[in-house]
């Protein structure tokens, strides 16, 4: 298999998976930052602008595909964090994006095991 790339070892992919993961879910200290001066849509436009290029300094093309959507789910996860427990009628839409992700979290590792 001279041909073929190397591989990383094993259990890396899960553990940059879950670092970014959390990376995206930091989303939650987002209302610190409005605090800040940084407001709505500007503020979370250049959070997520900023996740992305920390990723791409971060990541090469294989690397940087499993960074991206694993901190994406996270940013998911932690937007439905600050919906779920807002005071606005919002909540159950924010509940439903907890769960969300977590679906996706459990269909990556069969999909992995079952597709070589």
């Amino acid at each position: 298999m001279a041909g073929c790339a190397a591989r990383a070892p094993p259990g890396s992919e899960a553990r940059l998976s879950l670092a970014t993961f959390l990376l995206g879910a930091s989303v939650l200290a987002l209302p610190l930052l409005t605090r800040a001066g940084l407001q709505g849509r500007t503020g979370l436009a250049l959070y997520v602008a900023g996740l992305n290029a920390l990723l791409l300094l971060l990541y090469r093309p294989p690397r940087y595909q499993i960074a991206i959507r694993a901190c994406f789910l996270g940013f998911v996860f932690g937007c439905g964090m600050l919906l779920s427990f807002s005071q606005s009628s919002w909540s159950h839409f924010g509940w439903s994006h907890l769960v969300h992700p977590h679906s996706h979290c459990r269909i990556f590792p069969y999909t992995m095991i079952s597709v070589p």
